[in-house]
């Protein structure tokens, strides 16, 4: 089994996180719960996780800290990282130390599903390369540069120094040519390519090589003529090229540029290779600037705005492209416009699961910015023509439903928390879209709801009024003398006197529709 542990210190935090998953099922075992970064890092010593799900503000020792002194002392664990929208700019600094996993808080069951596929994906991937490397008894340049690349040998370690040595040349240099394949294993790329530049191949991943190759002038083109012929072999691919370093034994150096440049290829519609010196001025923005449009985006979908949601879509790719927001970034604030809108689908009783486009946008890595536009766009077309076809069965609109329960259940101790657990919505943001919706909120809807109930048992019943209180939902007496007086004007036993006497006077129906 994997091995697993978390650190939190909010003792209910590290609790729900055990509850996040069926770790078991999964194949984990939790191995520690540490309520500090010093705990954490003991723990990480003495048991070496495979994976560590971290918050990113402790005490003593705080997230990053604790993923810098790990990566120092050469573990190498997965980290999921957890933070609040206050701590999203501090908790990006992580990018720096490689972490890709990172969830805000309050986390959806979704988002855990897709992180934790991910992860078992490469921590299953990591098995295979250990066991191809243990087969390996020869090692050969290439093997070592990919070693020195994926962390696993240290360029500066003496013996290594030593295997290099013979390679280098003086004056040239080299750099480091990163490739990523998009459709399943590499095509095209062959002897005639490595032997015509000295290249050599480096095997990094499944769907990832890289070839080291002796700096040249014409390396700009050299590289564009392989783009091209492998797209004339069917291989599709990103290319990145890092910048040049004067010894093979920093070849890391071009690895991590030619890393940041293809970064911007999300951005890079054109196709063919990024060049990290004529690219690394510029800069990928972590910023969470687009969050004010993202909430009005939700608040659209949970009216059914439908143009005003195509607006507001390309709002923000608009911003997105203009503040060339991070890979990162685009994908969590789009995903929980999708996982959203998957949310209001239950609450109809439609399975968002059933939307082909649903299924695709979760579950597809996307490549680049159009293709993250393209697919939230298909797939707000199904949503919407979905519940266009539920909105006659729904009163038109999906608010109605909640409407509905709580005057069913304004008689039980009702909160907006329970409300939002049991409709799949954010207490917070449930509470802004029934006001925006219903022009009142929904504790001032409960009490109007109690009130008139009251109202309607006073006249209709001998029960004391402390007895009427407890029945319409009130615990406390005197909240339930403060929330009628504030709508009736007069005290119950007055407005109890009042009615009798328009009734003997033969009025009571006006009395009980004040």
């Amino acid at each position: 089994m994997y091995k697993v542990m978390f650190a939190d210190d909010e003792p209910f935090a590290l609790e729900g996180i055990s509850f996040m998953a069926d770790w078991e099922a999964l194949g984990f075992e939790i191995v520690g719960m540490c309520e500090n970064g010093e705990e954490a890092l003991a723990c990480i010593e003495a048991h070496n996780p495979d994976l560590v799900v971290t918050d990113i503000r402790m005490p003593v020792i705080d997230g990053l800290e604790l993923i810098e002194t790990v990566q120092k002392t050469g573990s190498d664990p997965i980290f999921i990282i957890l933070s609040g929208y206050n701590d999203f700019e501090y908790a990006r600094s992580a990018l720096r130390f490689g972490v890709k996993h990172y969830l805000l808080k309050p986390a959806l069951d979704s988002e855990w599903d897709a992180i934790m596929g991910l992860v078992i994906q490469e921590l299953q991937h990591r098995e295979k390369q250990k066991v191809q490397h243990d087969l390996v008894s020869n090692l050969l340049v290439s093997t070592i540069l990919a070693q020195i690349l994926r962390g696993e040998i240290s360029a500066a370690d003496e013996n290594v120094r030593e295997s290099l040595q013979p390679l280098e040349q003086e004056g040239g240099g080299w750099r480091y040519i990163h490739i990523e394949w998009l459709n399943g294993t590499p095509q095209g790329l062959d002897s005639h390519h490595l032997l015509s530049e000295n290249a050599m191949l480096i095997d990094l991943s499944e769907n990832q090589n890289g070839l080291v190759v002796p700096s040249f002038p014409d390396m700009k083109e050299w590289t564009q003529k392989l783009y091209k012929d492998l797209q004339q072999q069917g291989s599709e691919c990103c290319l990145s090229i890092g910048p040049r370093v004067d010894a093979l034994s920093d070849i890391a150096s071009s690895y991590a540029g030619a890393q940041e440049a293809s970064i911007y290829g999300f951005f890079h519609s054109v196709g063919g290779p990024l060049d990290y010196e004529t690219i690394h001025h510029k800069e990928i923005s972590y910023e969470l600037s687009e969050l004010s449009i993202v909430d009005e985006c939700l608040s659209a979908i949970e009216l059914l705005q439908e143009k005003r949601v195509e607006e507001l879509i390309n709002d923000l790719f608009l911003l997105f492209t203009e503040n060339q927001t991070g890979p990162e970034v685009v994908h969590m604030l789009v995903i929980r416009i999708v996982l959203k809108s998957a949310a209001v689908m239950r609450e109809m009783g439609i399975d968002s699961e059933a939307l082909p486009q649903f299924r695709d946008f979760t579950r597809r890595e996307h490549r680049s910015l159009c293709e993250v536009k393209v697919s939230l766009q298909l797939y707000m077309q199904q949503y919407l023509n979905q519940l266009k076809q539920h909105k006659d069965k729904f009163s038109g609109h999906p608010l109605r439903a909640i409407e509905r329960y709580i005057q069913e259940h304004f008689r039980e101790a009702l909160t907006i928390k329970e409300i939002g657990e049991r409709f799949f919505m954010n207490a917070v943001y449930l509470g802004q879209t029934y006001m925006k919706w219903a022009g009142v909120g929904i504790i001032e809807y409960i009490h109007d709801l109690r009130i008139h109930e009251a109202k309607r048992m006073l006249c209709e019943s001998e029960e004391t009024i402390r007895v009427i209180a407890e029945q319409i939902g009130y615990v406390h007496y005197h909240h339930f003398l403060k929330e009628f007086e504030k709508r009736v004007t007069d005290k119950p036993a007055v407005y109890r006197q009042i009615s009798k006497t328009l009734k003997n006077g033969g009025d009571e129906a006006i009395v009980c529709e004040l």
